[in-house]
């Protein structure tokens, strides 16, 4: 995972935000993800996952390799 210097990321979102981020996580390493979450929580994911189980016919492997999950963990959304 990459590392990147403050005054970076200072450049691209601005000296306000910046100092916002700093004020709200001091002393904190953020995790930046390369795209934007399909879901807005895990809840609405695991949702969807059991969806396409019982209405799309899609199997727990597919479901698993489209999600990054393991089959087991797919399984487990399905039967909570």
């Amino acid at each position: 995972m990459a590392s990147i210097p403050f005054y970076e990321v200072k450049e691209v979102i601005g000296e306000e935000a910046a100092q916002k981020m700093m004020e709200a996580f001091p002393c904190t390493n953020i995790y930046i993800p390369n795209r934007m979450p399909e879901f807005p929580d895990n809840e609405t994911r695991n949702q969807y996952i059991k969806n396409l189980f019982f209405n799309s016919a899609k199997s727990v492997n597919e479901i698993a390799d489209r999600f990054g999950l393991s089959i087991d963990r797919v399984r487990k959304i399905i039967n909570e």
